[in-house]
């Protein structure tokens, strides 16, 4: 077996100074592939190996969650025992077959191993509500705790038992990948015991056995690396049968110019380019497929209004004048929806998208479940923005006028137009209205938004589960909360009562009620959703369901 990988490795690395061959795949990117190791794994050019190696029990396919190394599962009525059926007939690379405990070391692993900044850290925080192994963690997390919350049953079913329902689940164990019990504990990794449980605790995996000889159930498995490449072949004994594509062959070109070369040559198959401008250059050229309107994961772009802004140069809340503004200028509705109706997002997507975006109507990512495609996302209108402003404050606004400084970030084309779009709109609403436009680092920036300092700010928020896009945006106890000063406990109530239904069913009624009074408060509106892009060789098919569950096997030529 050795010697049949390693003859295939340089069969492949020469192969690389003519066409690609029909049943091969170079992929080439802007980094080496680092680590492999699937509890530590978080940079794209790590992920990307890693998803194509190893599965989870389930599959994110574009915020829709299907079953992978599970078929199904029940819950219990208040969310928090959850029980999945396995897949049968699943085989390691390595020829073993996965079983029930290689499901429960593997989740048990994660939630064990692993640094503060790995992916394994992020996973238990989520799951369990872990946010270090902090002394007083240690003391309370034991394996007799860990064991109980994760195991199997009598009829080879995982059953995962947590402390509260937890509406994003699937999406966290789409990224907890199984691995083969056996051949780690023979390495020396952690046994599954209690045994060395205290010793692995938040200990570095970064080199592990995995790291080295990674071994999992995808449909691709490990062949060889080197400082430039990274080679997998098709594993033919993958359960969702052999893809398309036999050889895959990660490259690393640092130079932009060379991986659009190659792309034009023949020499690769899928090309990271870097922006725009040269995807522009490669339309219309022989052998090359341009995808211009991608959409983006999980991401949601927005501007957030803050109603008590913690700036001393501005006035005490609830003053009035030209020359400056109140604190809590935003706290007033009519300015929110006054604002709001200022916004022209038709420019906004010629100016800073360059005519690559999509509307939205919620600051929810635009491929998440819970998005209501019946709402209507802020107009824009100058006669409407004229009505609310003459109705803010008692009437006294539109007589007394303010001046509002404006943020926006250096390098950032974005926040630059957003800037643009509001001064040009304002003062030309109210001769009274003034915008004072500021050009800061993004460092800067970042601290004033979280500092509570800016009075509007756009920004890109994300997040697989409603949940974690709206609570973080817009919940008194969110990250966010000094950015926008909201402070509504009715949206506070509808928050609690979206998350704590159970199923995406019962959820996605409530997430309409919610969304609704969102957009009625309006504390902050939708900017159009950036497109990615992309450009492969025409002879490859497949990219858009690679671009929606970043698995290799879905491509064929």
């Amino acid at each position: 077996m050795m010697r049949s990988l390693l003859s295939l490795s340089v069969a492949l690395m020469g192969s690389l100074a003519a066409a690609t061959p029909r049943d091969t795949l170079v992929y080439q990117v802007a980094a080496a592939v680092a680590s492999v190791e699937p509890a530590q794994a978080v940079a794209t050019y790590d992920v990307l190996p890693v998803q194509q190696i190893y599965e989870g029990l389930y599959l994110n396919n574009f915020g829709t969650y299907t079953p992978l190394l599970a078929t199904g599962m029940t819950q219990s009525k208040d969310g928090k025992v959850s029980t999945f059926t396995l897949r049968k007939n699943v085989k390691f690379h390595d020829g073993t077959a996965m079983t029930c405990a290689d499901v429960e070391y593997s989740l048990r692993r994660t939630f064990v191993v692993g640094t503060e900044t790995s992916l394994a850290a992020q996973l238990r925080s989520t799951v369990l509500g872990i946010p270090g192994f902090t002394a007083d963690v240690r003391k309370t997390y034991t394996f007799a705790k860990l064991a109980a919350a994760v195991r199997c049953n009598a009829a080879g079913q995982l059953v995962l038992t947590l402390d509260r329902n937890l509406p994003s689940l699937l999406d966290a164990l789409s990224q907890v990948y199984v691995v083969p019990r056996k051949a780690l504990v023979a390495g020396g990794d952690w046994s599954g015991t209690a045994r060395d449980f205290a010793a692995f605790l938040g200990k570095d995996v970064a080199n592990s056995v995995l790291a080295q000889k990674p071994v999992g159930t995808g449909a691709y498995q490990f062949v060889a690396r080197d400082p430039n490449r990274f080679i997998l072949k098709a594993f033919p004994g993958y359960w969702g049968g052999a893809p398309a594509l036999k050889n895959v062959i990660l490259q690393k070109v640092d130079s932009d110019t060379a991986r659009v070369l190659a792309l034009q040559k023949g020499d690769a198959d899928i090309v990271i380019v870097p922006d725009r401008d040269t995807l522009a250059k490669l339309k219309g050229v022989a052998g090359v497929t341009v995808y211009e309107s991608l959409p983006s994961r999980d991401l949601s772009t927005v501007v957030l209004f803050n109603q008590n802004v913690k700036n001393s140069a501005l006035l005490p809340a609830g003053q009035l004048a030209e020359n400056n503004m109140p604190v809590n200028l935003f706290s007033d509705i009519h300015v929110r929806r006054g604002f709001a109706a200022l916004f022209d997002a038709q420019t906004f997507t010629r100016d800073a998208l360059q005519g690559f975006g999509v509307t939205k109507n919620t600051t929810l990512p635009p491929n998440n479940w819970a998005d209501d495609k019946t709402l209507r996302p802020p107009a824009y209108s100058l006669k409407t923005a004229e009505a609310e402003f003459r109705q803010a404050w008692g009437g006294k606004l539109w007589s007394t006028g303010f001046t509002i400084p404006i943020d926006f970030f250096a390098g950032s084309g974005l926040s630059e137009v957003v800037s643009g779009i509001f001064k040009q709109n304002i003062e030309r609403l109210n001769p009274k209205f003034h915008v004072q436009v500021n050009t800061v680092e993004l460092s800067a920036a970042n601290a004033a938004l979280l500092g509570g300092k800016l009075p509007v700010a756009a920004l890109t928020w994300g997040g697989a589960d409603p949940d974690t896009v709206l609570r973080g945006l817009y919940s008194a106890q969110g990250i966010l909360a000094p950015a926008t000063g909201i402070r509504d406990a009715k949206l506070e109530t509808l928050l609690d009562q979206a998350n704590n239904a159970v199923g995406q069913s019962a959820r996605k009624p409530l997430y309409r009620t919610l969304l609704t009074y969102l957009n009625q408060q309006m504390y902050g509106f939708p900017l159009p959703q950036p497109l990615t892009w992309a450009a492969t060789a025409s002879t490859l098919k497949g990219y858009q369901n690679f671009h929606r569950t970043n698995l290799l096997r879905t491509l064929s030529k």
